[in-house]
């Protein structure tokens, strides 16, 4: 009968050696963290230039790709993701007319979703879908990604057209003022791999 207590608790220890060992090793399976990241979106307007900025979260899943600037084991996805009712404009009006023309009640994310990237450089070159109200069409632009303490900085910048989203540009004071449609979409944050 000691020899069997004795037994169990060799094996008890081994579990616990293998279940600590699991622990400190890093596993060869996919990582996914969530990270947040700043967006600023901005564009011109027949009266003046204006700029928007919110927080949003990119959330990445390391393994499974090929290796780029910062993340060794490759990106198997990741996706930004962009809550609409919080934008901060400098002006209350503004913040008005991008919550008219964006539908937060219906449409309460912008969302990015990586389908495949090329190395380039100092970061890579990213292909996916951007969905903006109802409406996801595929975009490509280069992401630079820096490797900082732990983390990569991650940086980017997309201009787009925001009809081709069904986003009508605010038009005010009578067509005094009128919104441009090109916009351009910049994102910074630091991701942990």
């Amino acid at each position: 009968m000691s020899n069997t207590i004795a037994f169990g608790k060799i094996g008890t220890a081994w579990a616990a050696a293998a279940a600590l060992a699991g622990l400190l090793l890093p596993s060869a399976g996919p990582l996914s963290a969530q990270s947040p990241i700043d967006f600023t979106v901005s564009g011109n307007s027949t009266v003046r230039s204006w700029s928007c900025t919110v927080r949003g979260t990119a959330r990445i899943t390391t393994g499974a790709g090929e290796a780029v600037a910062g993340f060794d084991r490759g990106v198997q996805s990741a996706t930004l993701t962009v809550p609409v009712a919080q934008f901060d404009c400098p002006e209350d009006e503004m913040e008005q007319h991008l919550s008219e023309a964006m539908h937060p009640d219906q449409y309460p994310e912008i969302t990015f979703r990586l389908e495949s990237y090329q190395p380039s450089g100092q970061g890579a070159v990213a292909t996916g879908t951007l969905t903006i109200l109802n409406s996801t069409q595929q975009v490509r632009f280069p992401i630079f990604l820096t490797p900082s303490g732990s983390g990569v900085q991650v940086t980017g910048t997309l201009p787009l057209d925001m009809t081709t989203y069904g986003v009508q540009p605010p038009v005010v004071l009578g067509g005094l003022l009128r919104v441009r449609p090109q916009i351009r979409i910049e994102f910074t944050g630091v991701v942990n791999p």
